[in-house]
């Protein structure tokens, strides 16, 4: 499995809306935000996982209907995340801040985002994504071996799992060198109004490629 493993490393480095949308957080939150949004696509694989060695994944990609309502979530989430970046105004952002109750927040829109928000954006981000559907069906299944002693269905776990490793480590490279940016462009406040601008342009070009399949 370790050629699943090189090839998913492949797929992860390829431009597409998932480092996309890590990309554009980290660049707006920073790094750690980016982590964030990145464990919450990895949850996202998981449960892809799942779905499809249920076979619900199959049925969704075979329904129009459902494949149609997919996208129209997807998008509509996106949207909204495109429209929340756009309300910035420029001022200079901090990069962490705590609220009232203690918790971590990424700065950028508005009172500031709270890490499981970005975590859970990343779920949503994955899970209404239909392309994401496909692509499971596509990438994982042919590379299970009938011939080997193990279960189908947990070479598909073990799949899962090393294409999660594999996002991790490109998506987490990807956070880290937008994090920088965003970093050193922290105490401008034109710089920080771009980045949620250059955000709030990349959550609406995903939401149009969700219905380029």
């Amino acid at each position: 499995m370790f050629n699943f493993f090189i090839a998913a490393l492949v797929v992860a480095l390829a431009p597409g809306p998932d480092n996309l949308f890590v990309l554009a957080q980290s660049a707006t939150h920073g790094a750690r935000a980016g982590f964030s949004v990145i464990c919450g696509l990895c949850t996202g694989i998981c449960v892809q996982t799942v779905l499809l060695i249920v076979g619900v994944s199959a049925l969704i990609a075979a329904s129009p209907i459902a494949f149609f309502v997919l996208q129209c979530c997807g998008a509509a989430y996106l949207l909204y995340l495109a429209y929340k970046s756009f309300q910035v105004r420029a001022g200079v952002v901090k990069l962490e801040e705590r609220d009232a109750g203690g918790e971590m927040r990424a700065g950028g829109e508005g009172a500031g985002l709270s890490f499981r928000r970005l975590y859970l954006r990343g779920i949503i981000m994955n899970l209404t994504n239909p392309k994401a559907v496909l692509f499971a069906l596509s990438f994982i299944p042919p590379a299970v071996d009938m011939s080997r002693d193990m279960s189908p269905s947990l070479q598909m776990v073990v799949l899962g799992a090393e294409f999660v490793t594999a996002t991790f480590i490109v998506f987490g490279s990807i956070a880290l060198l937008a994090g920088a940016v965003k970093k050193f462009m922290l105490n401008s406040p034109k710089a920080n109004r771009n980045l949620n601008w250059f955000s709030g342009c990349v959550f609406v070009f995903l939401a149009i490629a969700l219905f380029l399949v």
